[in-house]
């Protein structure tokens, strides 16, 4: 990270320029404080990415002619409670990818978000981060791909969207070992955006760890947004769960309120289904700057121990911050 900072800000500082040239460098700081209770334990502490992940990346375009665009993202999800970056290993663990795209669609190339995670996304009120997200209880199947290729259909369909991505798994065991694939097609346009997403996730040895599929979308009735997801899960052993998320939004001038509903149940496993509920206020004070508070409670029935470190126990997260962007 030492070496890595000069160069951070040598971009920062040359943003202007690069600006004029397709360039951009944006980032986000979401710092807050959280109070954790877990399974009857109770701490205090100041955390990142209470609403949405801090992070600082460069993307640019260039125009190539006959409606061909190339692009890239080069992005670091950071701790900035603590200035690491959030993913061991992996400066910038966020996304890398290079692009073309044309009247036929999109063609991209490197580490990006899973189709399948986009969707839930996209269909969380808390956009599957921070003490709310839907994420806490739905299965993610990988939240990101390495090694990918992802063709997307062209935008100009009348709000029809599709994804399809596929992730080498790069192993000297087979081609299927630790592969990913991942798709997800929906209308968005209007008041109203539905979505089907699939995704699959191989393990070390090929055999099909966790398949997914997921089906949901949000309206705009005018004065609320309401949001629906509902997902299975299975593989060849022991997983079969069902998830299910019910939200609303409310806008209320400079303010917002979020609230939503999620529930696992375990086909497979006995008492161990488990649900939370979560709230969430925000507050505008400029377009690149709000405050939050969001609090959410989760219980587990005797077998199951999500996000909780005992099995049965409970998990209830409050937090209060602010997120400015760039």
């Amino acid at each position: 990270m030492k070496r890595l900072a000069p160069i951070f800000l040598g971009v920062a500082a040359c943003a202007p320029a690069l600006a004029q040239q397709g360039i951009t460098v944006y980032g986000v700081a979401d710092l807050g404080v959280l109070r954790d209770h877990d399974s009857g334990t109770t701490t205090m502490k100041v955390d990142s990415g209470l609403q949405t992940a801090s992070r600082l990346g460069v993307t640019g375009t260039e125009a190539l002619g006959r409606g061909m665009t190339a692009s890239f993202v080069i992005e670091s999800q950071i701790e900035a409670d603590t200035g690491t970056p959030s993913f061991a290993g992996k400066v910038f663990g966020s996304q890398v990818w290079v692009g073309l795209a044309g009247p036929l669609g999109a063609l991209k190339l490197g580490r990006m978000f899973t189709p399948y995670f986009g969707a839930i996304a996209t269909n969380d009120p808390f956009d599957a981060k921070g003490p709310g997200e839907a994420t806490r209880l739905f299965q993610d199947s990988g939240v990101r791909m390495d090694n990918t290729v992802k063709y997307s259909l062209p935008p100009l369909l009348g709000g029809v969207y599709a994804d399809l991505a596929y992730g080498f798994g790069e192993s000297g065991v087979s081609q299927a070992a630790n592969r990913q694939l991942s798709m997800d097609a929906g209308y968005a346009a209007g008041p109203l955006n539905t979505v089907l997403a699939y995704h699959q996730t191989n393990d070390a040895k090929g055999n099909r760890q966790v398949r997914s599929v997921l089906v949901g979308g949000n309206m705009d009735f005018g004065p609320v947004r309401a949001w629906l997801l509902a997902a299975r899960n299975r593989n060849d052993a022991e997983l079969d769960t069902r998830d299910i998320l019910l939200g609303l939004t409310v806008p209320l001038g400079q303010s917002s309120i979020a609230a939503t509903y999620v529930r696992k149940q375990d086909r497979f496993h006995a008492n161990a289904d488990a649900h939370q509920l979560a709230l969430g206020y925000y507050y505008t004070l400029s377009k690149r700057t709000n405050t939050y508070i969001i609090a959410s409670g989760l219980r587990n029935e005797a077998a199951a121990r999500y996000q909780a470190s005992l099995p049965g126990g409970d998990r209830r997260l409050l937090a209060c911050g602010m997120r400015h962007q760039f």
